[in-house]
C-alpha cells in the first residue's frame, strides 16, 4: 500500500533498555587555527586514506592482526575459528555505512556490528583485516574480494558484497560462494522537504517531477527506458548537491548513500519517501563471500543471519546508521 507522507532522514534510534536510547550524533568541536579565533564545527567520521595513513604506509595493508600457525592454516574455517577463538574477516577500509577502519573506530559500520554480534553469541572475537576493495573491480566485486583476501589465505570471510548478477563472471563457483543474504539495498526516492502526492516513480511521471540520478547507473538506464524525467550527475553525493541547489526536484540514490548524505550534508532537509520500496529491477541482496569448500562455516553464518533477521536485530543495526532496511529479496 502506497503511503503519502514523508519522514526526515534522521539517524534512527533503538531502545537498549526501557529507559535508554542510543543515537549516533556528530560532536561539536572548537577548532583553533593560526591568526583566527575558535570556530564551532562538527567532526566527520575519521576517514581512512591509504595514501596518507601512516599505519597503512608502514606495512599495515593487507595484514592480519592475529597470528595463525601453520597447523591452524591447514584447518577448515570453522575449526580455525574455534581454535583461534576469533572469526577472521576482511572488509574495505572505507565503505560507509558498512565498514571503516579509522583508528577512532566508533561507530565501526553496520556489517562490522552484525559480525561482532554473531561472534559474541558464540563467545568468539572478531579479527579484521582491511583491504582496498576498489583497487581492481570496484566496491563489492567478487573478483577483487577473492584476489585481495581469501585467495591469499588472510581471512575466511569477506564483507561488503552485493549480489548484482553482473559480477558472477569474476567469481569461480569452484572457489568462492555467497552466504545467504542478510538484507537488500536499492535505489530509493529522496526529496528536499515534502512533496505532497509523491509516493512512487509513477507519481514522478504523472507530476512531471525532474529527478536527479547517478550517471551510468542501472537507475539511469531504467529512467531512459521508461521516459522518467531526469538529469544525471557523477556519483550519489553530486545528485544530492544538485537537489539541494534546486537543479532537480527529487533524487533516486542508492539507499546506502542516505547515511553518507546525512554526514556530509547535515543541514539539508533530506527526506526519503516513507514506505517507498525499491522496484525489483533496482534492488539487490547484500551478502558475504567465503570459500566454496567451507560448507560448515557457511552454515554457521547462514543460521546466524536467519536468527538475526527473525528477531529484527539486523534491521535495528541498519536503521541506527540512518539507512533504510529492506529484507532480502531471495
Amino acid at each position: 500500500m502506497a503511503l503519502t507522507s514523508v519522514s526526515p532522514l534522521t539517524p534512527q534510534t533503538f531502545a537498549q533498555s526501557d529507559d535508554e536510547e542510543r543515537v549516533f550524533d556528530l560532536q561539536d568541536e572548537y577548532v583553533y587555527g593560526r591568526n583566527r579565533g575558535p570556530k564551532l564545527g562538527y567532526i566527520k567520521p575519521e576517514v581512512f586514506e591509504p595514501l596518507s595513513d601512516p599505519l597503512y604506509r608502514a606495512g599495515y595493508k593487507n595484514y592480519r592482526s592475529v597470528g595463525v600457525t601453520g597447523e591452524q592454516q591447514k584447518m577448515t574455517a570453522m575449526k580455525r575459528t574455534e581454535s583461534l577463538g576469533s572469526i577472521l574477516a576482511c572488509a574495505d577500509g572505507w565503505f560507509w555505512p558498512f565498514s571503516r577502519t579509522a583508528r577512532k573506530n566508533e561507530p565501526a559500520g553496520l556489517e562490522i556490528e552484525i559480525l561482532k554480534s554473531v561472534a559474541e553469541k558464540h563467545n568468539l572475537d572478531v579479527e579484521m583485516m582491511w583491504v582496498n576493495m576498489s583497487t581492481r573491480f570496484g566496491y563489492g566485486a567478487p573478483g577483487g574480494a577473492f584476489d585481495l583476501s581469501i585467495n591469499r589465505g588472510l581471512c575466511d570471510l569477506v564483507l561488503g558484497l552485493t549480489v548484482t548478477g553482473s559480477d558472477e563472471h569474476q567469481l569461480d563457483p569452484s572457489e568462492v560462494i555467497y552466504t545467504k543474504p542478510y538484507m537488500s539495498t536499492g535505489f530509493v526516492l529522496v526529496t528536499r522537504g515534502a512533496i505532497p502526492g509523491l509516493t512512487s516513480l509513477d507519481d514522478v511521471k504523472r507530476m512531471n517531477i525532474k529527478i536527479g540520478l547517478p550517471a551510468y547507473s542501472p537507475m539511469s538506464d531504467y529512467a531512459d527506458e521508461n521516459d522518467i524525467p531526469h538529469e544525471t550527475f557523477f556519483q550519489n553525493f553530486r545528485v544530492i548537491d544538485a537537489m539541494l541547489d534546486g537543479k532537480v526536484d527529487a533524487a533516486m540514490i542508492w539507499s546506502g548513500a542516505i547515511s553518507q548524505a546525512k554526514l556530509n550534508r547535515p543541514d539539508g532537509d533530506l527526506r526519503m519517501v516513507e514506505g517507498y520500496i525499491p522496484i525489483p529491477e533496482m534492488r539487490w541482496d547484500s551478502a558475504w563471500v567465503l570459500k566454496n569448500t567451507e560448507t560448515e562455516f557457511k552454515k554457521f553464518i547462514d543460521e546466524a543471519f536467519e536468527e538475526m533477521l527473525e528477531s529484527g536485530e539486523i534491521k535495528r543495526i541498519v536503521e541506527r546508521y540512518g539507512m533504510p532496511f529492506f529484507p532480502p529479496t531471495n
